[in-house]
């Protein structure tokens, strides 16, 4: 009985030698929907992670202001009254915003200069030392030509000119991409309005989170209040949309691959069909020529989807993840210049072998059932 396996599969991969320019070009859309949606996958699982070990590292509760149901800017005077509850360690205030600088569009982070040494990033330069100097992030920094020691101008409500410290290493976290990170009292005047932030980040003693959150709910005041446990929720929400999207369109292109492969593979033309009636005549069961197709089509979507696994890795690894990584980040180039974040896991890549199979299989068993099950002598006529 193993013997008698064994040698359907010899008889298969002779088969898949025999075809080499038909089954590359049955597999060709096959192999790059495959890669397509590895790359996806691994990309927006390694965006998942890494937002998420930022927010990890972030504050415990994120408070705004709130206007008409959406984040509105907060007024300064709350920041010492959110000090003032039983549980809050430290309150960093910070205005987030965008300005234009050059020809990119450059998101204006302005922070207390100790939050930017407790964060402690990889810096090429050095951290700021005074209120004129600021970071840039290495996309930022690589488009525009910039380097420390370097002067750049903010022009919003009020024009600033400042000094470039250091560059965010493109190794770093991916809001600091295009960020220019400035002193907190800096971004307030740049943007005009000195009595505002964008958000309070609230670091609380362990197990006081949700009871300071409920206490400024409380207080029946214009505020948003977003806990850690929050925002990790809409971070995972998002990214499932995005790589839910990725996911779609591949599987609309794999569907589009059942027809060809059947074409292509030459299953449903008269060769084959006089090579299925010949096996039968010799005495071949139905059942032996399932098998061997099936083994056929077994080898080649192992083929495929090792391809594709490949394909993928040097994508994303080895190229940089260009066209692709913008899809998931928004405001990177085509080609980026910076780590993107990605992970390559066991469960995408046994469903690439297994959406190979069922393409391959779907594409060719039944054409093959019906030549096998046909009187030899009609299909040799």
């Amino acid at each position: 009985m193993l013997a008698r396996h064994l040698n359907l599969l010899r008889a298969a991969a002779d088969n898949v030698a025999a075809r080499p320019g038909g089954y590359g070009l049955a597999t060709l859309g096959l192999i790059a929907s495959l890669t397509l949606l590895l790359a996806g996958v691994a990309i927006s699982e390694g965006v998942r992670a890494e937002a998420l070990a930022s927010v990890d590292a972030g504050a415990d509760i994120y408070v705004t202001g709130d206007a008409f149901g959406r984040e509105a800017p907060l007024p300064r005077h709350w920041l010492d009254r959110f000090a003032e509850l039983n549980g809050v360690r430290r309150v960093v205030p910070r205005i987030i915003g965008r300005l234009p600088l050059g020809d990119e569009i450059a998101v204006i982070i302005g922070v207390p200069r100790e939050a930017v040494a407790n964060a402690n990033p990889p810096i090429v330069g050095r951290a700021p030392a005074s209120e004129a100097e600021v970071l840039v992030g290495r996309v930022l920094a690589d488009e525009l030509g910039l380097r420390p020691g370097s002067r750049i101008a903010l022009e919003g409500a009020t024009s600033r000119v400042f000094t470039v410290a250091g560059i965010i290493d493109g190794t770093a976290a991916l809001w600091s991409a295009k960020a220019v990170t400035c002193d907190l009292e800096e971004a307030a005047i740049v943007f005009g309005l000195r009595d505002h932030v964008t958000d309070a980040c609230l670091d609380t003693r362990p197990g006081y989170a949700d009871e300071v959150a409920d206490a400024i709910e409380q207080w029946d005041e214009p505020l948003r209040v977003q806990t850690r446990t929050l925002v990790k929720t809409y971070v995972t929400r998002g990214m499932t949309i995005r790589g839910g999207l990725l996911a779609l369109l591949c599987l609309v292109v794999l569907a589009g691959a059942i027809p060809a492969f059947a074409v292509t593979t030459y299953l449903g033309h008269v060769p084959r069909r006089r090579e299925v009636a010949l096996l039968k005549a010799e005495g071949w069961r139905t059942a032996d020529v399932l098998e061997m197709v099936a083994l056929e089509n077994a080898l080649v979507s192992f083929v495929a989807a090792g391809l594709a696994i490949t394909l993928a890795w040097l994508w994303v690894r080895g190229l940089g993840a260009p066209i692709i990584a913008g899809f998931f980040l928004t405001d990177l180039p085509a080609f980026p210049e910076m780590r993107i974040p990605a992970r390559f896991l066991p469960v995408p890549a046994l469903l690439a072998i297994a959406f190979s199979l069922i393409v391959t299989m779907t594409g060719s068993i039944y054409t093959t059932w019906r030549t096998a099950t046909a009187r030899p002598g009609t299909a040799l006529r």
